[in-house]
This record gives structure tokens, C-alpha cells and sequence, in this order.
């Protein structure tokens, strides 16, 4: 098959998402596949922060190859974003329309044009639908943008004309199964998020900037974004000096910045930053608790955090608010309510034995990457 994959973020990126793990998995079969996007626009020319350079370098070079597939950056004239008339419905339906040079003819350049597949994980490929030739098409429902900031607020509307449109539906949680069965009745799946096979390695070297203060170590592995809850987190690293607290991910929230500035003061936390994710094992491994610190509100809601599956496949008990989803899954997991409960799940996690972690790694392997992926070809097979 040929398969386009038509997405919101790098190819190559070093935090590999769930599309990520399904092209390659495609690509390991012998398909022929294609990341198409994100797009880059006279817009992104003043905000030329690493990633959107390393776009424009892609872009530049007419695409090019990573793995064996195939990544094209298309250049938009116009881009949907949430600013006056670049947030309306119609530059949505429409961005793609407006590529130089125009998007069918580098596709068809690429050997894309038609395709078997089309893969869509976010609203702005409404556009592909009608611009590409393909024989079927799925929307990986992964979360409910309209709840992010500074988003545009018609983006809720794009997801649900997404979700009557494709000929199917992947919902990665219980919340956007229920959302997408509101809009049409057939056709939805649930396929919450795996683990990569690479997290149930043993033996790995402890990193050299891993804490070596003997402490325990409480480790959050991901996005420092709107969802995190510095606030809880903080009483945990004031209250529990026997803990030493390791970040590592990027922080996209500005807000977060004074907090987060104030709080490594203390000498029992450290923010490493972003990792590649193939390191990642190495620094779970050699941590004692996994944390996932979110607030409980609509968006996080809507959440299968793929770092719960990561934390239990290297034996981490995972520390974290009754987040929906994680209860719905029933797992294994040390709930908190309220600060105070916090600091009891962590101590409480802490004595987990290895009968208790064994668990965890055993529910983890029937969570793999490659196990969803079977399902997915059971749905196409239908």
C-alpha cells in the first residue's frame, strides 16, 4: 500500500508519538509511506524557533528520508492559527489548497498520488480529503483540541466534520469515544496508546546525569505543558526531602517558567530537559516511581498518557491523579486526590515489591505498539 500520514508534528522529532510507532510499523511491513507535514507558511517566518527552521531546512531541500520514509514539508500560503481570519473555518477546511508549489504535484513527484491510505491526526487535513485520491482514510482521535489554549476556538467543529468524513475513527481514550459516537454512530474504535518493545530492556547503564544523591528517585518522563500541575508537584518536593524529583522533557508552557524557575532552588530536583527518547529506558530504569503530576480538568480528561505504559514496562509503580482514563484501564496505579494524598501515594508506591512491579511490567506487555497495530489491520481487513 501507499500510505500518506498527514500530521502536526516532525517526523523525526525525539519524543516519538503514536503515529510515529504506526508508520514505522507500516514501513516494517513493506509499505510504501509518507509523512506529510506539518505545513510551514509565511506566518512561521517570525517565529523561527528551532523547530520551525528545521522545517523550513526540510522544506528547502524538496523533502527527504528518514528511515525509509518519505517526509515532505509543504510550504502553505495561508495557515490556521488563532489569529484574526487565519482562525476561521475556512482557512481550516482549506490550508492545504494553498501550497507552493502546489501540493498535488509534489505528491505525485513523491509517487503519492493516489494513495491506498490516508491517515489524518488532526482537523487541518480536511483539505487531503478532497485534494488526494484515496481508497480509505482514518482519523487518529488523540485529543480534544478545542480544550488546549490558544487554539482556535472553531477547532472542535474541523474534528467533528473529521470524525463524519473518514471512512473510520481511532479514539485513543474512553472521553473522545464517547465525543466522536455523538457525531456519527459506526465506524469508532477504540485503540488507546502502547509502549514500544525497546522500554522492556533490562541491564541498560545508569546515565551519567542521572541524581547521585542516593535518594529515591520520583521520575516524570514528558511535556511540561498546560496539563502539568507544578503546584502539587512542589508541595511533594518541599514536604518530601527524602525524594529526589527528575524532569525530563521539554517546557512548552511559558507560564510554567517563574514556578518551575523558584522550585529547582531546591536541592532535591532536577530538570534535565529533553532526552531522546531511546535513551528514556535507561533513565526509568534506574528510577524508583513514575509520575504523572496532571490536573483533572476536561482536557486531561480526554488523556491515555502513553508514559503510564512506559513507567510500568521498566518496573516503575506509577504515581498519579484518578485521571479517567487510568481508572477506566484498570491498572496497576497509586492514586491522589489532593496534595496530601500525593505525598501518601508516594510513600506508599515506594513500597512496592517486586511481586507488585513484576505485575506492572506483565500488564505492560500486552500494551505494545505492535499489538494495536494488529488491531488496526484487523479493522481495515473488515
Amino acid at each position: 500500500m501507499k500510505i500518506i500520514f498527514a500530521e502536526s508534528h516532525n517526523l523525526d522529532r525525539p519524543d516519538p508519538l503514536g503515529s510515529h510507532q504506526y508508520i514505522r510499523l507500516f514501513r516494517e511491513e513493506g509499505h510504501d509511506c509518507l509523512w506529510l507535514g506539518p505545513a510551514v507558511s509565511p506566518l512561521h517566518l517570525f517565529k523561527l524557533d528551532p523547530i520551525n527552521r528545521h522545517r523550513f531546512r526540510v522544506w528547502r531541500e524538496g523533502g527527504r528520508q528518514v528511515d525509509g520514509i518519505d517526509w515532505l514539508v509543504p510550504f502553505s500560503l495561508l495557515f490556521y492559527y488563532n489569529l484574526p481570519f487565519l482562525r476561521s473555518h475556512q482557512i481550516g477546511r482549506r490550508q492545504y489548497r494553498f501550497c507552493l508549489p502546489p501540493l498535488k504535484n509534489k505528491l505525485k513527484s513523491f509517487g503519492f498520488y493516489p494513495a491506498d491510505l490516508l491517515w489524518c491526526a488532526g482537523p487541518v487535513a480536511l483539505s487531503l480529503l478532497d485534494l488526494i485520491p484515496h481508497s480509505r482514510s482514518c482519523y487518529r482521535l488523540a485529543d480534544r483540541l478545542d480544550k488546549f489554549k490558544a487554539i482556535p476556538p472553531g477547532v472542535g467543529e474541523l474534528q467533528k466534520e473529521m470524525i463524519r468524513r473518514v471512512d473510520f475513527v481511532l479514539a485513543t481514550s474512553q472521553s473522545l469515544l464517547e465525543w466522536a459516537r455523538e457525531v456519527r454512530s459506526e465506524g469508532i474504535f477504540y485503540l488507546p496508546n502502547g509502549v514500544g518493545e525497546h522500554f522492556f530492556e533490562t541491564g541498560l547503564v545508569k546515565p551519567a546525569d542521572f541524581p547521585g544523591d542516593g535518594k529515591p528517585v520520583v521520575v516524570y518522563l514528558g511535556t511540561l505543558d498546560t496539563r502539568f500541575d507544578l503546584e502539587t508537584l512542589a508541595h511533594g518536593v518541599l514536604a518530601m526531602k527524602n525524594f529526589h524529583f527528575l524532569l525530563i522533557g521539554p517546557l512548552t508552557d511559558d507560564s510554567l517558567k517563574p514556578g518551575l524557575k523558584t522550585l529547582l532552588e531546591e536541592k532535591n530536583i532536577t530538570w534535565l530537559g529533553p532526552r531522546d527518547h531511546h535513551q528514556a529506558p535507561a533513565y526509568l530504569q534506574h528510577a524508583d516511581l513514575g509520575l504523572i503530576p496532571f490536573q483533572l480538568n476536561e482536557l486531561t480528561e480526554a488523556v491515555n498518557p502513553i508514559k503510564y505504559y512506559e513507567y510500568l514496562a521498566c518496573g516503575l509503580p506509577v504515581v498519579a491523579p484518578p485521571l479517567r482514563e487510568l481508572a477506566a484501564m484498570q491498572g496497576p496505579l497509586y492514586a491522589y486526590r489532593d496534595r496530601e494524598g500525593f505525598t501518601a501515594a508516594l510513600q506508599e508506591a515506594l513500597a512496592a515489591g517486586v511481586k507488585e512491579r513484576e505485575e506492572g511490567r506483565a500488564y505492560a506487555r500486552q500494551q505494545t505498539w505492535r499489538s494495536r497495530y494488529e488491531e488496526i489491520k484487523s479493522i481495515m481487513a473488515d
